[in-house]
């Protein structure tokens, strides 16, 4: 076996190690190809403002000619398409200006071209000017003087100045671009032989893995045979014995009968003719046999539990508790009413036998009523439900002598008492009913108490139930 564990964790330590391998390598691929799309980013915004350059030069080359156009013929419409390429001109500048606020460098031909194309609008008012108020002759002598043309060349030179600026940005970022798309294919490359070394070795660890697993499952499955061959027999032998206790309790009942009613007959008929110690015997037997007959009735009833099929059915949980405190609090086996109402809350409905779950009310109910009774008129039950998270959850709530945890596994189980008979009547089989009624319907129980301070019965019904 040990052998077996040591081999297991070799090959995890293999896998893991591989796996952590593989992840790295993933996430540099990933980091390389985020950094290759900031590069190819920064390419295109390098394109995209080597176009702006060529657009300005275009602008100042058509201003140009149109305010030659007008010197020339006087037609005012040249002066309407000169003025919105002014405009252009001045929007690309603006342009130019935020896409390149991360360089210095262009940032200060940006400045300069500012500088320079204001004075280069002077000079087109100047030959606009001359051609409107001095004539054709004078505007004529400044195109020829290429006064407004002169102005321009310092700005083309800019111009220029930039876009070279630009061109090698250019180069360098497509170069980088290059450069990572080369990694990044290694990468990929790199991964898909890596996925196929690791794929290669968890087929031969999961080939060599099915093996084992085949021989354990067929082990399994001879074990599962002789577990249900065992769970039957215990089966057969819990309804044996149910049998038996059912016989026997049944069986008991007659004999018992004799008793009480021979003792009943000498308690009414003979009384004089006995001494007290003799009446105070057949007390003791009355009362012995009463007990008794509530033992073989308690035992009957628990014993029917494992005869009987569920009938599972809509419960309204609310109805069928105050119906048993009603029938509790009306009828108590000593003939007088019961001083304390449970106070009982919204109660959420549930699914179940109504007769087993009204039993499980009835022996929680009347246990908190009964430990509760030294407290008399400061005695306080109370009664709550919930719904949460799969279950319905009930509870009962007493203020009554409770009882120490230490002995709380003792509960549930049958003829099992934490109170002696004289301080508290009882057979001890009720929360034993319980447990079996509420554990037949796929719940669970819990008894949480303190001595003196009272105690919380509570159980759980599934609400999506299987059959029992």
């Amino acid at each position: 076996m040990s052998t077996i564990v040591t081999i297991e964790r070799r090959v995890q330590s293999v896998l893991l190690g591989m796996f952590a391998a593989l992840l790295v390598a993933i996430v540099m691929a990933f980091a390389f190809t985020r950094y290759m799309t900031t590069t190819a980013g920064w390419v295109s915004h390098t394109y995209a403002v080597m176009a702006t350059i060529e657009a300005t030069r275009t602008d100042i080359a058509q201003a140009l000619s149109d305010t030659r156009a007008y010197a020339i013929t006087g037609d005012s419409a040249f002066l309407a398409v000169k003025q919105g390429k002014i405009t252009d001109l001045l929007q690309h500048l603006v342009q130019l200006r935020r896409m390149t606020s991360d360089n210095a460098t262009e940032q200060a031909h940006v400045r300069t071209l500012t500088t320079l194309v204001g004075a280069w609008r002077l000079r087109l008012v100047d030959v606009e000017r001359a051609r409107t108020r001095q004539g054709f002759a004078a505007a004529a002598a400044l195109v020829q003087k290429r006064y407004a043309a002169t102005a321009a060349e310092p700005i083309l030179g800019v111009l220029g100045d930039m876009h070279a600026v630009e061109q090698q940005l250019l180069l360098q970022r497509r170069s980088e671009e290059e450069r990572l798309r080369h990694i990044v294919s290694a990468l990929f490359v790199a991964l898909g032989g890596f996925a196929l070394v690791l794929s290669l070795v968890v087929y031969g660890q999961i080939r060599r893995r099915m093996r084992h697993w085949i021989g354990a499952q067929q082990q399994l499955e001879h074990l599962n045979r002789e577990l249900d061959r065992k769970t039957q027999s215990l089966e057969e032998t819990v309804r044996d014995l149910e049998s038996f206790s059912y016989s026997v309790s049944h069986d008991l009942r007659a004999p018992l009968r004799h008793i009480t009613g021979y003792a009943s007959m000498l308690l009414e008929d003979a009384p004089a003719g006995l001494d007290s110690e003799s009446l105070r015997h057949l007390h003791v037997i009355a009362d012995s046999a009463r007990h008794m007959g509530n033992l073989i009735d308690d035992l009957l009833a628990f014993s029917r539990l494992g005869r009987k099929s569920l009938n599972r059915q809509p419960i309204n949980m609310q109805e069928l508790v105050e119906d048993v405190i009603k029938e509790i609090c009306s009828a108590r086996s000593d003939g007088v009413a019961s001083p304390v109402r449970p106070a009982v809350a919204a109660l959420p409905p549930c699914t179940g036998d109504p007769a087993l779950i009204r039993q499980v009310w009835v022996n929680l109910l009347s246990n908190a009523i009964k430990y509760s009774s030294p407290r008399g008129a400061a005695a306080h039950i109370e009664v709550t439900g919930e719904a949460s998270e799969g279950w319905t959850r009930y509870s009962v709530r007493d203020n009554g002598v409770g009882f120490d945890m230490r002995y709380a596994d003792k509960l549930f189980g049958v003829f099992q008492r934490l109170h002696s008979q004289e301080q508290f009547e009882g057979t001890g089989v009720g929360l034993a009913i319980v447990h079996r009624v509420v554990t037949r319907h796929g719940g669970r129980v819990k008894a949480v108490g303190q001595p003196d301070h009272g105690a919380t019965f509570s159980f759980e019904l599934p609400i999506a139930e299987t059959a029992s």
